[in-house]
C-alpha cells in the first residue's frame, strides 16, 4: 500500500503535464455537408472544417460565432476549406445556401 500511493499520486502530476484530460470544446455544424477530423478542440487549436456538398447552380455563405476569425478557401477536390482557432467556447459553423440562378439583393455590384 505505501508504494501504490507515490505511483497515483505521479501518475496524476504526469498526467497534469501531458494534456490529457484537458478542456475540450465542440464542433457543431448547423448543416450537412461539414467534415472535421474531430469533434471538439482545445482552445488555441488550429481547425480546419471542409465543405463538401457542393451544387454547381448554388452560392454559399459560411458564418460562425462573432468572436471567431475565420478563413475560408476552396479547393477543387476538397471543396470550401474554413479555418480558424477554437476559443475557450463551443463553436458553431453555419451554411447558407441560396440558389445561384436566383436575383441576391445582397450582392455587391461594381459600378
Amino acid at each position: 500500500m505505501k508504494k501504490v500511493v507515490p505511483l497515483l499520486l505521479g501518475a496524476l502530476v504526469l498526467l497534469q503535464f501531458c494534456g490529457c484530460g484537458g478542456e475540450k470544446y465542440k464542433l457543431n455544424f448547423d448543416g450537412y455537408g461539414f467534415e472535421s477530423a474531430k469533434k471538439s478542440y482545445a482552445p488555441g487549436d488550429e481547425v480546419t472544417v471542409y465543405f463538401t456538398a457542393i451544387g454547381t447552380d448554388r452560392d454559399y455563405r459560411f458564418t460562425c460565432d462573432e468572436d471567431v476569425k475565420m478563413k475560408q478557401d476552396f479547393d477543387m477536390a476538397k471543396g470550401y476549406i474554413l479555418q480558424f482557432t477554437m476559443p475557450d467556447h463551443d463553436v458553431t459553423v453555419h451554411v447558407n445556401v441560396s440558389g445561384g440562378m436566383m436575383m441576391d439583393p445582397d450582392a455587391h455590384v461594381n459600378p
